[in-house]
């Protein structure tokens, strides 16, 4: 009777525990509900944990392409930024894919108008949306790892054949429990006994194959929310939607519908996961599952791939979405070879000034420190960039054309490895060059201030034959310098523009409007003025530099 009594009292809290669970995550749900209609539509700014950040790159670097953008590109145009500003994912699989979005641009304008129709659907469509994104919250996000990390963790497993001998953990539990019944004092010393050693052995053992039982935690949230996903029967990516269905009936009988035993760590933290986590812990049931199916995770490790990157294609498209509509007025980019563009602005900036150009070929710009020489090249780059992965643009025209994009920007001394600036800007023009020679289509390349680590005479003249060859190869290059010489030096491939500004009431004033021609005020002298330099340096600089453009040498 003592144990029956026993039986029902633990029984009884088991499902208390349970319903606590439901209710926490119920409410849990409803959380998210509401951050993510208050999130949508806005620019984002949840920081992302650095050891994240390390991790997220998993997936563009298993799939990426000859053509995707380099680290150098994505370093010099700011891209964390605007990767921080648009991720509105709750899953670790959408916040991958959207990365591998932006560093992957399309060359047909028949799949990126495809895209685009795949994320207004999710403009127009807030209950399908939701309903997605409340899946994407069950999948939830690792801070560490990626999946493809696990995988690769799983591979140097061997097969995991030490778990063989977990199955008798439970077997331990279940040989007390009838010693409950047959001699209670030695039942109960037994029970006693079995938790002790099985949870001494289970974090032992978990130690060692922690990522690997993460691993299928991972696969099994996604199979789960696939699964959730082709019951809803969006009319929208029927493509994607065919590769999942398709990856989940290879799939079909995985975890053979044990993915509670996995569930544990999954986001809400509710007292349903604490109970699974210590049943694993007193049973070894995740463990015992893990080797049963280590085997058939290595059998479809492709179909783990399409069934991961086709749930964070979905929420990347509603990710894109929500950036669109917090951007606000945006235009479709017009793909019909000229470089042209009405009014285009920043998109990470706030308050950005718009400009305007229109080129027959390639643009140099010129203007003193702080004039938007570097933000203009920027204001360009990311707009092809997003022209090419998202098909809108921050303008009210962009024309243009499909390039691969390189930049030489705000590159940095390699400490690392011993290089000096200038070796460091020589081998990032150097891989623009090379990348220039393969077929396919053409460079758009961003340069500001072309060699500026050596000196002057050395840097005119290398710098007016790379940017010459460039142009005369067919690239569309925009490049930024101080050299005002290279105006007159390139002006028969390139067309000259400027910024300037203006001292006025003994301070310096931008307006950040691009202009046409080579820039004509020389302000940096009378710069050092405003920040209250003895007036005859400042007289004896404007001297020197006035004779110089005179006669074209120093005089002492």
């Amino acid at each position: 009777m003592e144990q029956l009594s026993l039986i029902i009292i633990v029984v009884a809290l088991l499902a208390v525990f349970f319903g606590m669970g439901v209710a926490e995550r119920r409410r849990y749900l409803k959380r998210v509900e509401q951050e993510l209609k208050e999130r949508y539509g806005k620019r984002q700014d949840k920081k992302i944990p650095s050891s994240r950040f390390e991790c997220i790159p998993a997936y563009f670097r298993k799939h990426a392409s000859d053509t995707a953008i380099d680290d150098i590109t994505w370093s010099d145009l700011e891209m964390d930024r605007l990767f921080v500003s648009m991720n509105l994912t709750c899953s670790s699989a959408g916040e991958e894919v959207l990365y591998h979005t932006l560093r992957t641009p399309l060359f047909e304008e028949k799949a990126l108008k495809a895209r685009a129709e795949e994320i207004a659907f999710f403009k127009e469509h807030e209950d399908e949306r939701l309903k997605l994104q409340l899946l994407f919250a069950g999948m939830g996000k690792n801070e560490r790892y990626s999946l493809y990390d696990y995988l690769d963790f799983a591979d140097e497993m061997q097969g995991g054949e030490s778990l063989k001998y977990h199955f008798l953990a439970p077997l331990l539990v279940l040989a007390a429990i009838i010693f409950l019944f047959v001699q209670t004092e030695i039942g109960v010393l037994g029970v006693v006994f079995s938790i002790i050693f099985n949870m001494a052995w289970y974090f032992r053992t978990k130690g060692k194959v922690q990522p690997y039982i993460i691993t299928l935690k991972v696969i099994m949230a996604d199979i789960k929310a696939a699964t959730k996903m082709k019951q809803m029967q969006l009319p929208v990516c029927e493509a994607k939607q065919q590769e999942l269905t398709e990856a989940l009936g290879a799939m079909k009988g995985f975890g053979g519908g044990d993915s509670g035993i996995f569930s544990s760590g999954a986001a809400g933290g509710d007292p349903a996961s604490l109970v699974a986590d210590y049943i694993n812990m007193l049973l070894h049931l995740d463990l015992i599952r893990f080797y049963s199916m280590y085997r058939k995770m290595q059998q479809h490790r492709e179909e783990i791939d399409v069934i991961h990157g086709s749930l964070g294609y979905f929420e990347m498209l509603i990710a894109a979405a929500s950036f669109e509509e917090a951007l606000g007025a945006v235009c479709t980019p017009q793909f019909d070879g000229t470089e042209k563009a009405d009014e285009i602005w920043h998109p990470m900036i706030e308050e950005p000034v718009k400009n305007s150009y229109a080129l027959k070929g390639s643009m140099l710009l010129t203007g003193s420190n702080a004039s938007g020489k570097s933000t203009f090249l920027k204001t360009v780059a990311l707009n092809q960039l997003l022209s090419q992965t998202l098909y809108f643009a921050c303008a009210d025209e962009f024309h243009t054309d499909f390039h691969r994009i390189y930049t030489s920007m705000s590159l940095r001394d390699d400490l690392e490895h011993q290089e000096s600036y200038f070796m460091v800007e020589i081998r990032a023009m150097q891989r623009i060059l090379e990348a220039g020679a393969k077929e396919g289509a053409k460079i758009a390349c961003f340069v500001d201030e072309v060699l500026r680590g050596t000196n002057t005479v050395e840097r005119i003249a290398a710098s007016t034959e790379i940017l010459k060859y460039m142009a005369q190869q067919g690239y569309f290059c925009a490049a930024a310098t101080h050299d005002i010489e290279l105006t007159s030096l390139l002006e028969e491939v390139y067309e000259n523009y400027h910024f300037s500004e203006e001292i006025k009431d003994g301070d310096v004033l931008f307006n950040y409007r691009l202009q046409e021609g080579q820039a004509q005020t020389r302000n940096a002298i009378r710069l050092l003025s405003v920040m209250g330099y003895e007036e005859s340096i400042i007289e004896h600089a404007e001297d020197l530099a006035e004779r110089f453009l005179k006669e074209g040498v120093w005089q002492k």
